[in-house]
């Protein structure tokens, strides 16, 4: 059985905001599978980003659905490129 691959709390918020932008409005459930999360640690997770002002929850066809905020895309590139650093510097992000 293999390890587990470690991730940091900002690789973590990084894959949700990826994954949010990859698909422009995206489902709790595309989320979790995007950023490769049990349910219960995306909804707190999401939750979290919504209270900060990263994503926004939006109802379409009854639906509740998120997207990047402005501020949740400007907070997506600075941790593409903190990412970017780390990992050239031989660190996991």
């Amino acid at each position: 059985m293999g390890r587990k691959k470690y991730r940091s709390q900002a690789g973590i918020i990084y894959d949700v905001l990826r994954t949010v932008m990859e698909y422009g409005e995206v489902s709790m459930t595309h989320i979790m599978y995007g950023a490769n999360l049990p349910f219960d640690r995306t909804k707190e997770i999401v939750k979290s980003l919504v209270s900060r002002g990263l994503l926004k929850d939006v109802r379409i066809n009854g639906k509740v659905m998120y997207r990047l905020t402005e501020r949740g895309y400007e907070a997506l590139k600075e941790l593409e490129k903190a990412k970017r650093l780390l990992e050239e510097l031989g660190f996991k992000f």
